[in-house]
């Protein structure tokens, strides 16, 4: 057969063309492979970016909602401590936080001595803190308790 191909040159042609088109086929068979691949790994890559997508937003929704409560709570503690603050000062009671030196000295038995360490160790968190803190006695304290509070 060798030499038939040889001495026809219709026949080599059609062999040269035979062995193209058998080329053409395996390079076009395994480029399909190569795109249905790529095709497949575009759309796990879609459906990843997807998910973190759904996920942040998600994640956004939920901090945002938790923001609105903590502002919320914050709008709700600064009214009470108006309301509270008002509600004090209305039934004249003296702040120990906030109070002047001169305002302090008008409460039974306290000094100037007294008001200026009442003064020099705030804050107190509670009116009992003014004697664990040694600003005054507990007899002090006994005489002045239902006329003071602690704001914080």
């Amino acid at each position: 057969m060798q030499s038939t191909i040889h001495h026809h040159p219709a026949l080599r042609i059609a062999a040269i063309l035979a062995l193209f088109a058998a080329t053409l086929f395996v390079a076009s068979c395994s480029s399909q492979q190569s795109d249905q691949h790529l095709q497949r790994q575009a759309q796990r890559a879609t459906i990843r970016a997807k998910m973190a997508a759904d996920k942040a937003a998600a994640e956004a929704r939920s901090a945002a909602a938790n923001a609105r409560r903590e502002a919320h709570d914050i709008a709700k503690g600064v009214h009470a401590g108006l309301r509270t603050r008002g509600a004090a000062q209305a039934a004249g009671l003296v702040d120990v936080n906030s109070a002047s030196i001169a305002r302090l000295e008008r409460l039974p038995g306290i000094d100037p001595a007294s008001a200026r360490r009442i003064q020099s160790r705030r804050p107190y968190r509670g009116p009992h803190a003014l004697v664990t803190k040694g600003a005054i006695t507990q007899r002090e304290y006994d005489r002045i308790a239902a006329d003071i509070v602690a704001q914080h």
